[in-house]
């Protein structure tokens, strides 16, 4: 089976249960094959009017009472129902314990990648993962169960044809095994199908989550009823090959349906052309055929099943491979403080032959206010993830301290460094959540921070203060706000290095006043890094480092590159500073 090795994978830890699951099946089939061979005895016995004689086969019991058929035909059913119960915990325990699995070990391999590999991740691509891959590798699993468990039944009710009747359980492999060769092409076919359909579930996943990130746009210019369409046009095509597989689904059912019938009654011809005279021997034939074709089809359709599923298999062991494969390296020296920050000769390219960057060089020491300026596309943004160790250089060296900073432990860095970013990101969750940002911190230093961004005189005006329930969407806070309550994040643990990217674009004048203010207060023990486009912002700087194509254009105080730098020369001129 083309997808043994994915499944074989995936239960990988669970081989045990699954041998559990086996012989409770195993123990159910027998007993329901026990039960029909019962059943036909005694109503053979009740129709003929005398007292029954057990046969099955070579076994031939004298003077058994229909009551002691039936009594014994009924402990019988109870032990399958026992058995079919406990077979299908087993198999719902499994499949929702897989489920679990999968996700978590999505989550963490998701969260240890690098940034490179995040950073690339197509929108709604690991919801859609989560969500509906991981979805129908579980249900894959599941379908896994019915099927040996069907094969159980399957195989002790042909251990009951075998005693019955050989030539009838020789007609049943042939047939069963006859149908599962003939349609094997078909459950290929469906394979591919579902493949086709996960790639079309997730351009749809994206779309949506861009449609949600650009719904304001969407609305303001008018673009409605072509979103609309766009949409449309995705659904469709996933419409289409969702129903290619459920036509594939419900062709094999019916063929197997038909095909099992007329094998039956086939059988019954093979049986009947040899004189069979056991009428008893004649109906338990007949009932174990039906109910062997029934699990017979019910194998197949899981055959069937797992193989439309394995695409989501695979998908998922692709993405936590690619994830797995991008870890940065882990760092064993610990670090107490930043005191020296040295770029040499620093490189990085998202794409061979074009570097964001290029041998980009300079020192900083610590409690230095440093700005960035520079045209877009200048490298300002590669630069910020650089300095907050997200990508690794691809020529040249990043030091802290004299050491590589790859060499620092992940705790150790991420406890002295913060970032403010320009989009300002929030979670849903209290306004203390969302400063204390899944951190150990104390309400003591939460509040220390509100007061440092100058934002906890709003707060405790609020319905519930710092209780108060935000989110990315929330309406109860403003841009300016939302910016400064970031900060506030950015701040809680008293970082040594701070890297800001536009902390002012969304604030008014007298937000940026304070948001200076507590920058200033910085000033002397946190290296600051502040990337801006406001000339006004860059009053608090020491020096200003300006990128241009990739280049340090110059890194001077603000009154030098007055005189040196074109750049900042046509920047004041434009603000009107000049």
């Amino acid at each position: 089976m083309a997808f043994r090795a994915p499944l074989s994978r995936l239960l990988r830890g669970h081989r045990t249960r699954l041998v559990g699951l086996v012989c409770l099946a195993l123990v159910g089939g027998f007993m329901e094959a026990l039960v029909l061979v019962l059943i036909v005895q005694a109503a053979v016995a009740v129709s003929a009017a005398r007292p029954p004689t057990f046969t099955a086969g070579p076994f031939r019991i004298e003077h058994v009472t229909v009551s002691t058929l039936l009594a014994v035909a009924l402990g019988a059913t109870v032990l399958r129902v026992g058995a079919a119960l406990a077979v299908a915990w087993s198999g719902a325990k499994l499949t929702a314990d897989i489920q679990k699995e999968l996700r978590i070990a999505m989550f963490d391999a998701y969260i240890d990648a690098n940034w490179a590999a995040q950073s690339r991740e197509r929108e709604g691509g690991l919801q859609q993962m989560v969500g509906v891959e991981i979805d129908r590798a579980s249900i894959a699993v599941l379908q896994l169960a019915i099927g040996l468990t069907s094969a159980c039944s399957l195989l002790m009710l042909l251990a009951a044809a075998l005693v019955v009747s050989p030539l009838a359980a020789m007609a049943l492999v042939i047939a069963v095994g006859g149908l599962f060769v003939l349609l094997r092409p078909l459950t290929r076919r469906v394979r591919q199908h579902a493949s086709a359909r996960s790639t079309e579930e997730l351009s749809v996943a994206q779309s949506l989550n861009e449609l949600v990130r650009t719904a304001e746009e969407i609305r303001v210019h008018g673009v409605a009823e072509a979103e609309k369409r766009s949409l449309a046009i995705e659904t469709n095509r996933v419409a289409g090959w969702v129903a290619r597989v459920q036509f594939s689904s419900l062709s094999i059912s019916n063929v197997y349906q038909g095909a099992a019938l007329a094998l039956v009654v086939a059988a019954l011809f093979v049986v009947s052309g040899f004189g069979t005279a056991n009428l008893a021997g004649t109906g338990a034939i007949v009932l174990i055929l039906l109910r062997a074709f029934a699990y017979s089809q019910q194998v197949q359709q899981a055959y069937h099943q797992v193989g439309e599923r394995v695409a989501s298999v695979i998908a998922i062991e692709e993405r936590l491979a690619l994830y797995r494969s991008h870890t940065s390296p882990i760092g064993k020296v610990e670090l107490a403080t930043v005191e020296t920050l040295e770029f040499q000769s620093v490189s990085y390219s998202y794409r061979p032959g074009q570097a964001a960057i290029n041998h980009v060089s300079f020192q900083v020491t610590r409690g230095e206010v440093i700005g960035v300026v520079g045209p877009s596309g200048a490298g300002k943004s590669t630069l910020v993830q650089l300095l907050l160790r997200l990508r690794a250089p691809d020529q040249g060296r990043y030091l802290v301290n004299g050491l590589d900073v790859a060499d620092f432990t992940d705790p150790d860095w991420t406890r002295l460094v913060s970032f403010l970013p320009q989009q300002p990101k929030l979670i849903t969750g209290t306004v203390a959540d969302n400063i204390r940002f899944l951190r150990d911190v104390t309400a003591e230093q939460i509040e220390g921070a509100a007061r440092m961004a100058h934002l906890h005189d709003e707060i405790i005006t609020w319905p519930d203060g710092y209780q108060t329930v935000i989110g990315q969407r929330a309406d109860a806070l403003s841009g300016g706000q939302a910016q400064r309550l970031c900060l506030a994040r950015a701040l809680v643990t008293h970082p040594a290095l701070l890297v800001l990217d536009e902390p002012t674009s969304a604030l008014d004048a007298m937000s940026e006043h304070h948001v200076q203010q507590a920058l200033r207060a910085l000033r002397g023990r946190t290296t600051i890094f502040i990337i801006a486009h406001r000339l006004s912002t860059l009053n608090i700087c020491d020096r200003l480092l300006v990128l241009k194509d990739g280049h340090v254009e110059a890194m001077e105080s603000r009154e030098r590159l007055a005189a040196k730098s074109g750049f900042y020369q046509e920047a004041l001129r434009l603000s009107g500073l000049a």
